[in-house]
This record gives structure tokens, sequence and C-alpha cells, in this order.
């Protein structure tokens, strides 16, 4: 079976800590394998989980995403003449099991293999285990990654999981757009992030979003970012759709290179040797 073949662009060697600063460290709402909130628990009751059940749908809705056993994408910033890969994704949303894979400088990648139920796993260098791992906190870099990552891509399809509280805001709201604040009760890696979300009110797309994030200091004014860029996929449930670039005055954070397989390679969550990145 021949592998996905994303396109490879010049990379950097950025820490995970920066990145985060850089382009947000998002709440993690939910442990659940497919790291979506079950259909069964989405209680709409009122007119903020109206819209985003709106957005969800508009994605493909709970069945849709459902039967998707697999997800590879990229992350990545840059513009529209240059782009720098952070790291390559491929989740197994069945079981949990996970790889990431990251620049380590030069020649050199990091791949991470672990459940992001469990957080359990090991980190490799060029395909050698890396013995300290846990010390070094590479592991949780890792686990930093899918947390980040991930949001960048399905937050509208996780504003309905369980710690997540959605207000409606109708003096921000206009006759096009709904707008909700997404709050979280304790949960997550950043529990005091604090999210807007501008929700077309006819096609259901998030158009943009803001955020203050825990770090933030108080005087933070969030600013805007386009939701551009949406794909179709075909799943075994029908299409969902995926936001491809995320912008702000030129400035681009990509979550592309997104594959929906029903299947994967052998070895996909146990070789330790690089096999999304440039292949």
């Amino acid at each position: 079976m021949e592998f996905f073949r994303p396109s490879i662009h010049k990379l950097y060697v950025v820490s995970l800590l920066t990145v985060l600063m850089l382009v947000s460290a998002c709440a993690d709402s939910t442990q659940n394998q497919a790291g979506l909130a079950p259909a069964d628990t989405m209680r709409v009751e009122t007119r903020a989980d109206s819209v985003a059940m709106h957005a969800y749908e508009a994605l493909g809705g709970p069945n849709a995403w459902a039967s998707v056993p697999y997800l590879r994408f990229d992350f990545a910033s840059g513009s529209d003449t240059s782009r720098t890969l952070r790291a390559s994704h491929l989740w197994n949303r069945m079981t949990g099991d996970y790889r990431v894979e990251m620049h380590a400088g030069g020649d050199s990648t990091y791949v991470a293999l672990f459940n992001v139920n469990t957080r359990e796993g090991d980190v490799y260098l060029n395909g050698e285990e890396v013995e300290d791992a846990t010390e070094q906190g590479l592991l949780e870099q890792a686990y930093g990654r899918y947390i980040n990552d991930t949001y960048w891509m399905l937050m509208p399809v996780k504003m309905m999981d369980s710690g997540v509280t959605r207000t409606y805001l109708p003096d921000s709201s206009t006759s096009e757009m709904d707008v909700l604040r997404l709050s979280f009760d304790g949960v997550g890696l950043t529990p005091g992030d604090q999210y807007w979300v501008y929700v077309d009110k006819n096609s259901g797309l998030v158009e943009k979003w803001a955020f203050r994030l825990q770090g933030h200091p108080p005087d933070h004014v969030p600013q805007p970012i386009q939701w551009v860029a949406y794909k179709t996929f075909d799943t075994p449930s029908g299409p969902i759709q995926i936001s491809e670039r995320k912008i702000r005055n030129g400035s681009i954070t990509y979550t592309d290179n997104v594959d929906v397989p029903e299947d994967v390679p052998e070895g996909a969550f146990t070789d330790p040797n690089p096999m999304l990145q440039g292949s």
C-alpha cells in the first residue's frame, strides 16, 4: 500500500513550547478514544448548543465523524509564499494509538508512538529509542502536539464535548453571524483558555475565531483568525469538511495534507522510523 504523499518544505527546528506560545495551547476537553464527544451525550438545550451543533453538522455531523477510523494531517505555519512544517500526525481514532513526527534539526526526526488515552508510549530519534524521553519531556511534548494541533483542526466538532461551557453572545451576533464564547470547566491542559467562535448562520461553517489564552495578560485583546480553505473528504457515513488554513494578517496556520484512510500501512503505530515526513 502506498503511503500518504504530503508536499515537503524546508524545515526549521522550533521547540514545542515556543510553537504553542505562538499558535495557542488549546484545551483537551475529552479523553474518549475517538477524541470527540459521543453522540448520545450531546444535549441540545440552549441557543448556544444549537449554534454549536449547527457548526458540527456543517462539518459532517456526529455520525460521519464517528465513522472515521484514521486521521492523518500536517501542522505547519507560514504565509502564502513560505511554509514551515511543525509536525506530521497519524491517529487511530478507534484505539487512541497515535504517531507524531517532529523535526529535530538537520536530517533528524523525533517519532513519538503513544496512546492518547493512557499517554503511555515511547519516543525515537532517527529510529533509535530515546531512553530518557520521559525525563526530557519528549513524550509530554508529543502529547502537547496532539492536543494543540488537533484542536486547531477539529474545534468545531469538539464544541459539544463534556467540560466545554458554551455561551451565546447576542450583542456580538449579527443577522449573518452567530457568536459563541467557549470556556472550560476544569478540563484540559490549559482550562483558563477562552475562545470566541463566529459561525455563519446560513452555512454553519466557522468563519473565524479569537482567543484569550490562560497565559495571556489580562489586557490581551483577542485577534480574529479566519478559517478558510474548507476541503471535503468522503467517509463511510457521508462527507466531512475540514478547514486547512487559518489566517491572520497574512500569517497562516496550516492543518493540511489531510487524509482519512480506511487502512494504514503495517507498522504505522509501531515502526520507529519516520514514514510521514518526506514520504
